[in-house]
């Protein structure tokens, strides 16, 4: 993989991360039900997005070891919406 392909997915990857940590932290501040369903929902489609690159980069035969973590671990996700909760 040239580098400036690498450098894209990258930074790509991190933008979804990101994303992906905003709706968590939205979920847990929802008013209403229907506000949490909808950052829910949003939480896991960032989510499916990054596994399905990762699975597309394996898939092609690129080295996911160059990367940083793609697909963020469930454990450190659900320690975040408590640290959300517990800082409110």
């Amino acid at each position: 993989m040239n580098h400036e392909l690498q450098n894209f997915i990258q930074d790509y990857v991190t933008l979804l991360q990101e994303k992906y940590h905003q709706s968590l932290i939205k979920t847990e501040k929802s008013q209403t039900e229907a506000d949490a369903a909808f950052y829910q929902g949003t939480s896991f489609t960032y989510y499916d997005a990054l596994d399905i690159l990762k699975s597309q980069l394996e898939a092609f035969g690129y080295e996911i070891e160059n990367f940083a973590t793609i697909v963020p671990e469930l454990d450190k996700a659900k320690k975040l919406q408590e640290y959300v909760k517990s800082n409110e």
